[in-house]
């Protein structure tokens, strides 16, 4: 059965909502800042593990990642007898990411292909040697006098750092990214904008269904208007 949704404070002072829960897996909202697994450092609060103490679920696994500064939807299992059929849910799911960049955009809608190659804290668009990777971006709505533009990024793969370098080889970089970003505006921005916002799934019993977030207040505030898509 799907759970209505809730919000729930974990520890540390962050706060997430369960989007979506079954038996198999839940799907809930990550904080920006939040490393979504554990990390090198066993003392350092991650999501999983704070909302699996927080639920009391001990076999709680991340089946999809979020960088530390990305905030939104994250699927996590909940039983590891359905660990395969949940990772073949993600694969075939539809993810949309929605974002803020610095610049504007000549273009309404862009279709990226390409080739990614892993790197220890970035990635790199090569010719040859990488992987697949392919995004279709569509922009919402552009403020010049920011110098900033509103978009959605539907990730049709999913590598590391996809979207980021993506954009960064476009000429508008994430706002706030602190790897691929060359803004020279000097203001410190408080997060990197890139959200997952919307995932379009079918679930273990074949029904279709569908998540999405609210667009995070500090993307509407950088901006000074209300966002909507």
């Amino acid at each position: 059965m799907k759970s209505p949704l809730r919000q729930i404070r974990l520890k540390g002072g962050f706060t997430t909502k369960i989007l979506f829960e079954c038996e198999e897996f839940l799907i809930a909202e990550k904080p920006e800042g939040l490393p979504v697994h554990e990390t090198k450092d066993p003392n350092r609060k991650d999501f999983t593990r704070l909302l699996a103490s927080y639920l009391h679920l001990e076999d709680l696994r991340t089946v999809n990642r979020l960088d530390l500064g990305t905030s939104g939807i994250v699927l996590l299992g909940k039983t590891q007898t359905k660990n395969k059929e949940i990772d073949s849910l993600l694969k075939e799911a539809e993810k949309e990411y929605i974002f803020l960049c610095n610049g504007i955009p000549d273009w309404k809608e862009k279709r990226f292909e390409c080739f990614i190659r892993d790197g220890n804290k970035e990635v790199q668009i090569v010719r040859s040697g990488g992987k697949k990777a392919i995004t279709e971006f569509r922009i919402l709505s552009h403020f010049p006098e920011e110098g900033l533009t509103f978009g959605m990024a539907k990730i049709l793969t999913g590598r590391r750092h996809q979207i980021r370098v993506m954009l960064k080889e476009l000429g508008f970089p994430i706002l706030g990214d602190p790897v691929y970003s060359d803004s020279q505006s000097g203001k410190k921005e408080t997060r990197m904008y890139l959200h997952s916002f919307r995932l379009c799934f079918t679930d273990l019993q074949g029904k279709k269904q569908w998540v999405e977030t609210e667009i995070p207040l500090e993307f509407s505030n950088r901006v000074g208007k209300t966002l909507s898509l």
